[in-house]
């Protein structure tokens, strides 16, 4: 509970602040203060300038003493010391540092019934001190939490309003809104704070997760939210891939393109935007326009290797097999050799093998399949698991032996491919 109050209203330092406030007080004990207009007060009323010059020194002096008090954590104390001082008028002078000294008194009163656990006490202090200082942060703020403690929350709503209405930009107090909001599932009246911070800080992007849970708790969607921020800002980039995630997420390809299509207008070179405009075409089956956009990619960013993994995927199943390994081989030497570019270098060997053979390999055919599984047991050492199958798998069934060497009546140490289907492949095979 200490901490709390020591958060809320910068206690930290309060040692500090408290010696300061001692020595002030302790100073106009010593050589007075000058007392205020008596004329609607009721206790100060009737006293004489003598009366209130005594009342307003016992004042300073009581205020040290439950200064003190508050500051050593004797909360009995403090509170005899403070309700003291609202007997004898206190409230109604400016004895204390300048302004009503109801400031002094109220909060700390207040926050002491807090520490010994009398919250019924403290929101009846907490009122009174709004009496004085009916547009005092510090109180309203004590009063919302009191009350909401309290469980009263019509109440907190009151004192939150009325916190609020001193600047309708306090992010303090809206985020302190939602939070009452959302714990009490009042989550219609969460929305519209939501939507007040939101348009004091567009890019706050708490509160915009908050909106989409409070949308998913109201069963409505939660992409409403991503696609109300975009319209309302169609040229905020960021907006729009936020927007274009979800659709995508939701298998809305159709509105992803055309949303993708909009957003390149504002920035033709975001790959991010081509990737979801690639993988949506992905998606509805437009293989060529899916490649159009990652082929985009590659102009803007040569060293993304896995864009041109994807891309040499795309062409093997064009069954262009000379293009796929183009893109391979970019990919072998942007990501410095990792093994899932390996891999895909082997895939395209694998696949243009399994295109140009039957069910009788031919020597040439087998050099192509081992050529593959060079790739994919390199790939495997590289720490690309899923890679060690495959090659497992050639090595039992598809790759030359000994006698295949034997019976062929090539020579040379190594040899590369021959055929039509092969004619690009310059990549040869030691003799066994």
């Amino acid at each position: 509970m200490w901490q709390f109050f020591q958060e809320i209203n910068g206690l930290s330092k309060e040692g500090e602040s408290n010696l300061k406030n001692v020595a002030i007080i302790l100073g106009l004990f010593l050589f007075g203060c000058a007392p205020t207009s008596t004329s609607d007060s009721n206790v100060s009323k009737g006293l004489s300038e003598e009366e209130l010059k005594e009342r307003n020194n016992e004042c300073a002096l009581y205020n040290s003493f439950a200064a003190g008090n508050y500051q050593n954590r004797d909360y009995d104390s403090a509170v005899e010391n403070y309700k003291y001082m609202v007997d004898i008028g206190c409230s109604e002078c400016a004895c204390l540092g300048g302004g009503q000294d109801a400031e002094y008194i109220y909060a700390y009163f207040g926050r002491s019934y807090i520490e010994l656990g009398k919250l019924d006490s403290a929101i009846y202090i907490f009122k009174q001190g709004l009496k004085y200082l009916e547009d005092d942060e510090a109180l309203l703020e004590n009063a919302q939490w009191t009350a909401g403690k309290l469980g009263n929350l019509e109440e907190q709503i009151y004192y939150l309003d009325k916190w609020l209405a001193l600047d309708e930009s306090n992010l303090k107090v809206l985020n302190k809104f939602s939070e009452v909001y959302k714990e009490n599932e009042l989550f219609d009246d969460q929305i519209q704070i939501l939507n007040m911070i939101l348009k004091i800080n567009p890019s706050n992007k708490s509160a915009n997760a908050e909106k989409k849970a409070a949308f998913q708790a109201l069963g409505k969607d939660e992409l409403d939210v991503d696609k109300e921020r975009w319209n309302a800002d169609p040229s905020n980039v960021q907006y729009g891939k936020d927007y274009v995630k979800g659709l995508l997420d939701r298998d809305r390809n159709e509105e992803a393109v055309q949303v993708c299509n909009e957003l390149l207008v504002y920035d033709k070179y975001d790959t991010q935007i081509l990737k979801y405009l690639g993988d949506a075409h992905l998606n509805l089956y437009n293989e060529d326009l899916a490649i159009e956009a990652y082929e985009s990619i590659a102009n803007i960013d040569k060293a993304d290797y896995l864009n041109a993994i994807e891309l040499s995927r795309l062409y093997i199943n064009k069954e262009d097999f000379e293009i796929a390994f183009k893109w391979a081989e970019s990919a072998v030497q942007f990501s410095g050799g990792k093994g899932v570019a390996l891999n895909q270098r082997a895939e395209v060997y694998f696949s243009i093998a399994e295109s140009c053979s039957s069910e009788s390999l031919t020597f040439w055919d087998k050099i192509v399949f081992e050529i593959a599984w060079e790739d994919y047991s390199e790939a495997a050492k590289s720490g690309y698991a899923r890679a060690k199958s495959r090659a497992d798998f050639l090595y039992e069934n598809n790759i030359t032996t000994s006698s295949d060497w034997f019976m062929t009546s090539e020579t040379g140490d190594e040899l590369m491919p021959k055929g039509d289907c092969y004619s690009w492949i310059n990549r040869s095979i030691k003799r066994k």
